[in-house]
């Protein structure tokens, strides 16, 4: 049996209002929803090692003072390729 534990939760003025016009507008069917969706996806990101971040960072910081750089046109184009890429193979 799934035990549920309730939390209550403050939010700012602004953010409860984006929350009420989420359901107003029929996207969740509760502010409850919308709150365990957010959570799920910062959870679901939340992939990387303790100083992961720190590294990749480091690593991207040095690549700039060599003049290792990147436009950012073109990072975003490739992104943007992936991200129809993926959503044509997933069908969305």
């Amino acid at each position: 049996m799934i035990q549920s534990v309730y939390m209550v939760v403050s939010l700012k003025p602004e953010l409860e209002k984006l929350v009420a016009e989420k359901v107003k507008a029929g996207l969740f069917p509760s502010a409850e929803a919308l709150v365990n969706s957010a959570v799920a996806q910062v959870v679901a990101g939340d992939d990387l090692e303790p100083g992961e971040m720190e590294a990749l960072l480091a690593v991207g910081e040095a690549q700039a003072r060599e003049g290792r750089l990147v436009p950012g046109d073109a990072v975003f184009a490739r992104l943007k390729a992936k991200s129809e890429a993926r959503r044509g193979a997933g069908g969305a």
